[in-house]
């Protein structure tokens, strides 16, 4: 694993919601997955995968039913509540048995999404308690290395930095887009692919 992250565990992390505004959608779906130095799930620490019940499924925005492909109305009939699937994640991280005061250093395709969502369902001490303040985003990489290029004058890398269009400049196959696991391992792998394209 990267030597500067001084023993916490990168860990890909991904929520598919009932929309876009924290506070009033919910997470329907989540993926937190511990990578190993090659940025492949690790063998070691399992990865945590769930889908979650809306306390408000009639919530859920037309643009989200369409990107993501979950209903919401049935996610409420079939799946645990927030709380309990909260309390298994909970569970799932003292079962890794980090080293003291080691946490998931999040690596994410737009980590302030995933952030305010993860904030609002774990409250802000369980949020803190389980993440490290040090994230990695893969859509702000993007972003960066956009603006390098622009500075030098040269072509755009990337004309797309959704997750879809970041990988498809890489080749890296998201066969699965919008579903969280998948979309976990698609980040992992765009993440070094960037760091072995422009490091």
């Amino acid at each position: 694993m990267l030597a500067n992250l001084r023993g916490n565990i990168l860990s890909a992390v991904d929520v598919e919601t009932t929309g876009t505004d924290f506070g009033y959608h919910e997470i329907l779906q989540i993926a937190v997955v511990p990578l190993d130095h090659h940025m492949k799930p690790s063998k070691e620490h399992k990865f945590f995968y769930r889908n979650i019940a809306p306390k408000h499924p009639e919530r859920q925005s037309v643009e989200a039913r369409v990107k993501t492909k979950l209903d919401a109305n049935y996610f409420a009939r079939m799946y645990p509540s927030q709380e309990q699937v909260a309390n298994h994640f909970e569970e799932w991280f003292i079962s890794l048995n980090l080293p003291f005061e080691k946490k998931l250093a999040p690596l994410a395709h737009n980590w302030a999404f995933e952030r305010g969502f993860l904030t609002q369902w774990l409250g802000i001490d369980g949020f803190d308690s389980i993440f490290h303040f040090h994230p990695r985003d893969t859509m702000l990489a993007g972003q960066l290395i956009n603006d390098i290029y622009t500075w030098q004058g040269q072509n755009l890398p990337f004309h797309n930095i959704s997750l879809t269009g970041m990988c498809s400049r890489f080749e890296i196959p998201l066969d699965n887009a919008h579903d969280a696991l998948a979309d976990c391992i698609g980040t992992a792998e765009l993440y070094k692919s960037l760091m072995s394209c422009f490091g």
